[in-house]
């Protein structure tokens, strides 16, 4: 029973990841404006606002990643990259690739619980005949 919920759970992680990474393609990158920057010890995160091609503004805050942006004072712009769907949420730096992890993950779980659920479901063998 296990594996057969970990087959369902690791194919629906698989089709939300490419949902979600065909989402952040079809999105586009923007100039942004950072608002604030948050050191946390090894981790920088920013506070930026920009306009969307549609002429949203948004303002978010993200992770940087990227190792030029680590510098970044507020008052500056870099670029950005917003998804389709849900742009003010969804923000990235450009340049940061790190959504692809989970496509990377997510059919080595299918694999493996697909495995899982064949040897637990299959029809036993008879036995070998004693000799």
């Amino acid at each position: 029973m296990f594996s057969t919920f970990g087959l369902v759970f690791a194919i629906v992680l698989a089709a939300l990841g490419t949902w979600s990474v065909a989402d952040e393609l079809r999105g586009s990158a923007a100039p942004a404006e950072v608002l604030d920057v948050d050191d946390r010890g090894g981790r920088t995160f920013l506070t930026v606002r920009f306009t969307t091609e549609r002429g949203d503004v948004c303002e978010s805050r993200l992770r940087v990643t990227v190792g030029d942006n680590r510098d970044v004072r507020a008052g500056e712009r870099i670029q950005v990259h917003h998804a389709k769907t849900d742009p003010c949420l969804r923000v990235r730096e450009a340049g940061d690739q790190s959504g692809w992890l989970i496509m990377a993950i997510a059919p080595v779980f299918v694999i493996a619980f697909a495995i899982m659920s064949y040897v637990a479901w299959r029809r036993p063998r008879p036995p070998l005949p004693l000799r």
